[in-house]
């Protein structure tokens, strides 16, 4: 089956997942929803159809758990940690400082 992200995006919505996977240059990422927050989003992958549709899913799942125990590893207020959301753009792609 020939894969596009409007079946991507389908199936993370049926399956209850508000984040939504677009295109880069050269990769794919998670973005809006769950993954709004995230730090690490990014799929690397120059086609869609590198992965099957189950292996989208899982790197969903794989994002999300890698991102969930990075956020355990920061405590907010260290000294030397800055805020990252602070240096990102509503797409999530880096500002430059």
């Amino acid at each position: 089956m020939r894969l596009d992200l409007k079946k991507i995006n389908d199936e993370l919505a049926k399956r209850g997942i508000t984040a939504r996977l677009e295109k880069g240059d050269g990769y794919f990422y998670f973005h809006f929803g769950e993954a709004a927050d995230w730090l690490d989003r990014t799929v690397r992958v120059r086609t869609i159809n590198s992965l099957t549709l189950k292996e989208w899913i899982q790197e969903f799942h794989r994002l999300k758990a890698l991102n969930q125990q990075i956020m355990r590893t920061v405590k907010p207020g260290r000294e030397g940690v800055r805020d990252v959301r602070a240096t990102t753009r509503p797409s999530g792609r880096p500002k430059r400082i």
